[in-house]
Formats: C-alpha cells, sequence, structure tokens
C-alpha cells in the first residue's frame, strides 16, 4: 500500500505543478482544467474509500500549497469527494469512454457544490467562487469531460503499481 500511497502522490504532484505553472499561464483558457481532480477521481474508483480519502487529502494538500487560498480549504472537499467516489470502486468499470466522462462529469459537479458551500459558512474570506450557471463552470465542466478518458486511460497504464489489488483477485470476485 506504501508503493502506491507514493506512486500517486508523485502523480498528484506532478500534476499540480503541471496545473500551477503551466496551464494557469495559458492565456485563452478561461479557468484551468482540474487534472488532478481526474486523477485523484481515478484513483479512488480503482482502490476505495480509505484510498480515496488519502488521495483526496494529499492531493487538497498540494493543492493548498501552490495556490492562494486559505490552508484547508482543498483538504476539505478533495476528501470529501475522494471518500463519495470510493464508495463506487467495486461497481465502476474505469475502462471505456462514456464511464470516466460521466464520473468526473458529476465529480465536477459535485466539487462545485462543495465549493458553493464551503464559502457560504465562511463569508468573510476572499475566494473567488462561480456559480454553476457561468462560463467558468461550464468551461471547467466541458474540459474535465474531454480530458477525462485521455487521464484515465493514461493512469491505467500505471494500474499494477496504483491498485491495492492483484489483477487474479478483480477477476475472481467478478
Amino acid at each position: 500500500m506504501l508503493k502506491s500511497i507514493l506512486v500517486s502522490s508523485l502523480i498528484l504532484f506532478s500534476t499540480v505543478i503541471v496545473e500551477s505553472s503551466i496551464l494557469s499561464n495559458i492565456p485563452f483558457l478561461i479557468v484551468v482544467p482540474d487534472i488532478v481532480l481526474i486523477c485523484s477521481l481515478y484513483f479512488s474508483l480503482l482502490n476505495g474509500k480509505l484510498y480515496g480519502e488519502i488521495s483526496g487529502f494529499i492531493s487538497g494538500l498540494f493543492l493548498d500549497f501552490f495556490t492562494g487560498v486559505p490552508f484547508g480549504f482543498n483538504c476539505i472537499y478533495r476528501t470529501l469527494i475522494g471518500y463519495l467516489y470510493g464508495l463506487f470502486s467495486k461497481n465502476i468499470i474505469l475502462s471505456g469512454i462514456f464511464i470516466p466522462m460521466l464520473s468526473v462529469g458529476i465529480g465536477t459537479a459535485v466539487k462545485r457544490l462543495f465549493i458553493f458551500l464551503i464559502s457560504m459558512l465562511f463569508p468573510n474570506t476572499n475566494l473567488y467562487v462561480y456559480g454553476f450557471i457561468s462560463y467558468e463552470f461550464l468551461f471547467e465542466f466541458v474540459s474535465n469531460v474531454v480530458l477525462a478518458p485521455f487521464i484515465f486511460k493514461f493512469l491505467s497504464f500505471f494500474r499494477n503499481t496504483l491498485s491495492l489489488y492483484d489483477e487474479k483477485d478483480l477477476v475472481d470476485n467478478v
């Protein structure tokens, strides 16, 4: 389990670096696609609740260090999303195109809902929160959904290293 968490943490750290330093400096992007969320959802769906919580917390921690939001903001909702998606780890097949797109689309909407609820609880913070009916949310939603199958496919190359379960265990349970 430790090797799997270290590899997934390295992947999450790399995606945070790409998001915060490369994608955020592209002028025509309205909002940066949340590649970290997509990776975290993949890890949660692959390994379950506990792993989803851990990967969500680690991704939130990395984002909190690299962005200017209050410390712990990303950790809260990403841990919750990782746990929720970990509940479905035995029920969702990660291959294909439609399922990754659907799961990441729902994950993006849940992320936006959690951010909105947290910002309502703490109105004095300087968080830029855009609503569900905005160009920013629509751009983030569409870009996440379009990128989901490609990122899921890329991460499936590391499935043996990232998975806590052996391939034959997964086949026997089906």
